[in-house]
């Protein structure tokens, strides 16, 4: 139950960070391809997270070698995350909901240093500022909210592809 909190805690927040900021940049932006308040990629970079942290102690680095190391693996994944999900989804649905051809150091449409730094900058904070505290979030939900949530999240899912076929 904690994995599946935590990977809808970070979907909410996700989306939730994503409209705000949307608002304020570009008001046309559309968040995803769901309907309720989630962004999965987000709940999905967060299990990563949680999953690159366990494998990296058990290697009892330094601090910083450990710090470093996380910053590129999870850097590497998550890059590699955003350009599966892009490419998947533009694939299977025809869309694009993000696209970096306007940055500079772009890979095209679905990846870009810049975002990639973002995120892995993003990740490891996360990781060394919050992991721990969002993992004792995750453990106090109610069962019955993360059945209940996870259901409509399902839900939105099927809505979604009962809706294209």
């Amino acid at each position: 139950m904690q994995f599946i909190n935590l990977f809808l805690m970070y979907s909410i927040l996700g989306f939730s960070l994503e409209t705000i900021s949307s608002l304020i940049t570009n008001p046309a932006f559309d968040s995803g391809m769901l309907r309720g308040p989630w962004t999965p990629i987000y709940g999905t970079a967060i299990l990563t997270i949680y999953f690159v942290n366990k494998k990296i102690k058990k290697l009892n680095l330094k601090k910083w070698q450990e710090i470093i190391l996380f910053f590129i693996i999870i850097t590497t994944l998550l890059t590699i995350l955003e350009f599966v999900c892009g490419n998947l989804i533009y694939f299977l649905l025809d869309k694009t909901y993000w696209d970096y051809t306007d940055f500079k150091f772009n890979l095209g449409k679905f990846i870009t240093l810049e975002i990639s730094l973002m995120w892995g900058v993003g990740a490891t904070l996360i990781n060394y500022l919050l992991l721990n505290k969002s993992l004792k979030i995750a453990k106090k939900i109610p069962k019955f909210i993360t059945i209940l949530l996870s259901l409509v999240f399902i839900g939105d899912i099927v809505y979604y592809i009962l809706e294209r076929i």
